[in-house]
């Protein structure tokens, strides 16, 4: 009988997540159930992001260490203040929750940062638009009405930090990766939770409480899921303005008006206030229209620019200025992960003589028909580029020196017009640079061809392909 197949880790913790959080709403209401409970969830959830974080070594280690510190600062000053009454225990709870604050924010912060440039400066405009916007429709709905303690003010304003962070996490490009979306899930439970614990009666045990332990759960899972390393990681290029962050920023912008439209429906604006609204909301939505479209445009001309820049223009496949960024970042990755990383030299054999032979417009074709014919031999993964003359060369990732040497045979036998390759293939040592790891492939690619062409040269073996 075939083994059944081992449910991921990541999996089993969203389903034990969920039992948890149905058999935590039911707990007997009073005493000490709910607090301990929440405890030990709180704590269990710690301890796994804590285990994944020196399971999978994510590229910075520090954002998700910070992660880790505001949940734990936050689970300790909320047992604290469900456990205890009066001062100088709700002080200290408060002073807790404080701290949490700037914790988290600087976490989220590493992570969009980890997904853009770090000096890119849009990031930053974006975020101040976002959270003006979001502290002046605080002050005219709420902080104008009631007069709140110092204390209620500095949390309301960790809150709007932190959806705005959250918004700009959402529409910042980058991998779209199952831990992502479980990271996601966890900070939408907490806002649903903290929506319904203003707006509702708190109870412990209440939706809003199990909403908290629910997200506690998703957050275990986003860690235990392999692709949480990819969250910390640069883009190798800089994100392009996107339609997300567009609405985002649109969004933004039109509460200005929206808040003079409403302090004008309920008197504060004397007059003036309905076209000053509507005039404020139509400008801006042209604003928008007319960024969009300047977007579209530019976004159109960078893709147009991308090709022309990073392909060759006989065989359509990547150029020499494609492969020198491509090794360069496929390097840094290597040395950040340990995956194996090889290099592959080809050379056409006897290409001048089928050149002379043939004509020079045959061996155009011969060498677009080969591209063409090799490309169908690789995976997504892997990069083929046009050297130089009728050299092509190969970028392949995680596979090993014995993987490559079967590939390059199987592409052996794709090459067209009966005609044959001699290849030099070499994996990087970690210490070598882009040039000495060519160098060497070149070397081992002319001893394929003095020692009779159409051979896959290896440091270790010589192979007839």
């Amino acid at each position: 009988m075939p083994k059944r197949r081992a449910i991921p880790g990541w999996q089993l913790c969203l389903v034990l997540g969920a039992v948890a959080a149905g058999v935590y709403a039911m707990l007997p209401a009073g005493g000490w159930w709910h607090p301990i409970a929440y405890a030990v969830d709180g704590l269990t959830c710690i301890t796994i992001v804590l285990a994944a974080i020196r399971r999978y070594r994510p590229d910075q280690p520090s954002t998700w260490y910070t992660f880790a510190a505001g949940l734990g600062v936050w689970l300790i000053g909320t047992v604290i203040d469900r456990t205890t009454l009066g001062a100088p225990w709700t002080h200290l709870s408060t002073l807790l929750l404080l701290v949490g604050y700037p914790l988290l924010c600087h976490a989220l912060i590493g992570l969009i940062r980890g997904r853009v440039r770090s000096h890119d400066r849009t990031a930053g405009i974006d975020a101040g638009i976002v959270a003006t916007s979001l502290a002046l429709l605080f002050w005219a709905l709420i902080a104008e009405e009631v007069a709140l303690p110092w204390t209620q003010l500095v949390i309301a304003a960790g809150d709007i930090a932190l959806f705005m962070l959250i918004s700009l996490l959402v529409t910042t490009p980058g991998a779209r990766t199952v831990s992502y979306r479980l990271l996601l899930g966890a900070l939408a439970l907490t806002g649903f939770s903290d929506v319904l614990i203003m707006t509702m009666p708190f109870r412990p045990g209440d939706l809003a409480d199990t909403a908290l332990v629910l997200g506690n759960a998703f957050v275990a899972a986003a860690t235990l899921h392999p692709s949480m390393r990819q969250l910390t990681v640069p883009l190798e290029h800089p994100p392009a303005f996107v339609r997300p962050r567009l609405a985002l920023l649109t969004v933004a912008i039109l509460l200005a008006p929206a808040v003079s439209i409403y302090q004008g429906a309920t008197g504060r604006i004397a007059q003036n206030w309905l076209p000053l609204g509507v005039g404020s909301i139509v400008l801006f939505l042209l604003v928008s229209a007319r960024m969009a479209g300047l977007v579209i445009r530019v976004e159109h001309q960078a893709r147009r620019l991308s090709v022309l820049v990073n392909q060759d223009p006989l065989t359509g496949v990547a150029n020499r200025r494609r492969w020198d960024d491509a090794l360069a970042g496929a390097m840094a990755r290597a040395a950040r992960t340990g995956e194996p990383l090889v290099v592959a030299l080809l050379d056409l054999d006897h290409f001048k003589r089928f050149n002379d032979t043939h004509g020079h417009r045959a061996g155009d074709d011969l060498l677009s028909g080969a591209a063409t014919a090799w490309s169908t031999g690789l995976r997504d993964g892997d990069l083929l580029a046009r050297y130089g003359g009728e050299e092509f060369c190969v970028l392949l990732t995680g596979r090993t020196v014995a993987e490559a040497a079967l590939l390059m045979e199987r592409l052996q036998a794709l090459t067209p017009n009966g005609q044959t390759f001699s290849a030099g293939l070499t994996p990087w040592d970690g210490r070598q640079t882009a040039q000495e790891l060519l160098e060497h492939a070149d070397r081992l690619l002319y001893e394929g061809k003095h020692t009779g062409r159409g051979r896959v040269v290896t440091d270790r073996a010589t192979s007839a392909a």
